[in-house]
């Protein structure tokens, strides 16, 4: 019974400890990220790459036709996408390189 007593004195004396080493392993369980942030860096790298390599692409060839070129290359990520990213993906048809970056960016997360 004794030691139940130095516990209970020494919670009631430091209890701000037990409770911010609950609060933190609570906030790691909610917010924690499904990748580490190396590969988050990495895809991030590369959705910007994508988007500068279009954006030459379209100053070569037209906007028209780097948007088909886009397309094709990144369809098989385009099926892939769920509904709200579709749609999101529909309104970035008419700028080729945010839609590049977009669809890097999506298949990086999955």
């Amino acid at each position: 019974m004794g030691t139940l007593k130095k516990i209970g004195a020494w919670l009631k004396k430091y209890w701000y400890i037990p409770l911010f080493i609950l609060a933190s392993i609570l906030t790691w369980m909610l917010f924690r990220r499904r990748t580490t942030p190396f590969k988050q860096t990495v895809a991030e790298v590369k959705a910007i790459q994508a988007e500068a390599e279009t954006k030459k692409l379209k100053e070569i060839v037209g906007t028209q036709k780097a948007k088909e070129l886009i397309e094709e290359k990144y369809q098989e990520d385009i099926k892939k996408l769920d509904e709200k990213q579709k749609e999101e993906a529909k309104e970035l048809r008419d700028d080729p390189a945010k839609l590049a970056k977009f669809l890097v960016r999506a298949g990086s997360s999955r």
